[in-house]
């Protein structure tokens, strides 16, 4: 029984330990990658402040990885608990990382090193050499950065005219070849300003993109704004506090020198009146006698009217009453209005007006049609203050 038992199990052993040999030289041989091999390092940015890009070369990993599995599905003894899913799972979540701290120059030496499942790798018996990898930064660029503060140093943002009416200039005055051919806009783009806004000014440009050989902007533009403030200029008056009691008192005087040819509205204001105008030589001969301020009112654009045709940005509206007579004698009363407009506070904040030129702008025999064109029409698209004519004179 021991002579038949040995002839048994020695050939059995035998069978066993080939089998072994055969399997550990099938699960090895040719199965060892280098994970170095897989990555490719390039540099970006500029010279001290360069950073480093490091690509997986997926064509050739899946490739050899794909080469193994092959070679594996050809063995005469597989692991059944091997799939083809775990080989591309193991090539799919290997990763490089540097040691790259984003400020790199011309010269500097970084670290790659390699991630990868271990537990993964032995369970598919591959042999994975992750030994890292020293690079020296070389290529990159000698274009010396401009920061923020470099490109708005020589840009001139200048206001002119009157609040709420300003106008806006921005002018770029650098030499640098660079920031010269930037552009350089309001964030939000408007027609006009009032005192007071703040406007902000972007450098538009398009990041990520070489723009010169010699120099490079060390900000993204989105970053690149400047708030300016709306100042240096006058505006109109908006609140009849703002012009002295004396200039009413100009203007009433000045709007009495509007009362010379009475022939523009007698006969108009005669026939309200039911009365007969009388003609010598085919002419009307009506006159204007002893004007006297009767109500002042004083109107405001509202800030959505102001700058729209035919809106005044303020009106200083004199009312007289005053008599209308003719040759023979007949009188008649009549209300009318002069009208100065366009007050302004200059940039040193002393008043501006021009009364040389009065002129009457409505009459009527009738209280409310003077009212009607002077107030009520204006009432929707101005504030109006009525004034204390008694104190005027």
């Amino acid at each position: 029984m021991k002579r038949i038992l040995l002839f048994v199990l020695i050939p059995l052993i035998a069978v066993i330990a080939g089998a072994a040999v055969f399997v550990a030289v099938n699960a090895t041989e040719g199965d060892t990658i280098v994970l170095s091999d897989y990555f490719e390092v390039a540099y970006e940015g500029y010279n001290d402040s360069g950073t480093v890009a490091i690509s997986r070369n997926d064509d050739r990993l899946f490739s050899d990885i794909r080469a193994i599995m092959a070679a594996r599905s050809g063995a005469v003894i597989k692991d059944k608990k091997v799939t083809d899913d775990d080989f591309l799972r193991f090539a799919a979540g290997i990763e490089a990382m540097s040691t790259d701290g984003g400020f790199l120059k011309n010269g500097d030496e970084i670290t790659v090193s390699y991630l990868f499942d271990e537990e993964l790798a032995r369970r598919l018996k591959i042999n994975v050499n992750a030994s890292e990898a020293v690079y020296t930064v070389s290529g990159l660029s000698n274009a010396k950065p401009l920061g923020i503060d470099d490109l708005f140093r020589d840009l001139s943002v200048t206001f002119e005219g009157t609040s709420p009416s300003i106008t806006m200039t921005v002018t770029n005055n650098s030499l640098n070849p660079l920031i010269h051919s930037l552009r350089f806009a309001p964030v939000e783009e408007k027609e006009v300003y009032s005192l007071g806004d703040t406007v902000s000014i972007r450098c538009y440009f398009e990041d990520g993109v070489k723009l010169n050989d010699n120099y490079y902007i060390d900000a993204a533009s989105a970053d690149c704004v400047r708030d300016y403030t709306v100042e240096g200029c006058g505006k109109y008056v908006t609140d009849i506090s703002e012009i002295p009691d004396s200039v009413i008192q100009e203007a009433v005087n000045e709007g009495r020198k509007a009362f010379v040819d009475a022939n523009e509205y007698g006969v108009r204001i005669f026939c309200e009146a039911h009365l007969v105008p009388v003609y010598i030589n085919q002419q009307p001969t009506f006159r204007y006698v002893s004007p006297s301020v009767e109500e002042i009112y004083f109107k405001t654009v509202n800030p959505d009217e102001a700058g729209k045709t035919g809106n005044d940005y303020n009106e200083l509206d004199i009312m007289y009453s005053v008599q209308i007579t003719q040759a023979d004698g007949v009188t008649c009363p009549c209300h009318a209005v002069v009208r100065f407009s366009d007050f302004k506070l200059n940039a040193e904040g002393i008043l501006v007006y021009d009364m040389s030129m009065p002129e009457i702008m409505s009459a009527s025999y009738n209280h409310s049609s003077v009212i009607k064109n002077v107030v009520s029409k204006y009432e929707d698209s101005y504030d109006i203050v009525k004034l204390n004519a008694a104190g005027f004179r």
